[in-house]
């Protein structure tokens, strides 16, 4: 991973002679992707897998102070399927009521959809049909929305190479 430099410079007076000096502060935490990695099931090897990279590489980029680019970020984005917002951690308190209610929206469709999949009896599979229905009514831009991520074997036969790093990876 290509080294970046961080993006705020603080000057603070050193405590013995009171001269300025140029420090770099990093926050303690930009990132949660590990921790979202792990809730949506996927496993490290399962990204290096699809990313064609070490999982070095990818252990890395998951660092909670690696500041990476909003390109990255994004691919991330896509192969969580979770909003931007989830990926990174809010130094400022918790996120606002809406931001809030609309990420756990999300999450109770991928549950509804990963039921809706698994699901082989008629009356129940009628039943899901029927919640994801009125999940979308509440919120249409969860038509789209996929179901939990499965073991890393069960996902390989399904599709390969699904989602690209941005370059120069």
């Amino acid at each position: 991973m290509s080294t970046v430099s961080p993006p705020d410079q603080k000057e603070k007076m050193s405590p013995a002679g009171g001269q300025e000096s140029k420090t770099t502060e990093i926050p303690k935490s930009l990132n949660c992707i590990s921790q979202v990695r792990q809730r949506q099931g996927m496993t490290l090897r399962t990204v290096a897998r699809r990313w064609n990279l070490e999982i070095n590489d990818i252990r890395q980029m998951e660092q909670p102070n690696a500041d990476l680019r909003i390109s990255e970020l994004h691919a991330w984005q896509r192969l969580l399927e979770v909003p931007l917002h989830e990926l990174l951690v809010d130094t400022e308190g918790p996120l606002s009521p809406p931001v809030l209610q609309r990420a756990q929206l999300i999450r109770l469709m991928k549950t509804i959809v990963t039921l809706r999949d698994k699901s082989t009896e008629p009356e129940a599979k009628h039943l899901i049909e029927r919640l994801l229905n009125q999940m979308v009514e509440i919120m249409p831009e969860l038509k789209n929305v996929g179901p939990w991520h499965e073991t890393e074997e069960r996902m390989d036969h399904r599709s390969p190479l699904v989602y690209q790093l941005p370059e120069p990876y």
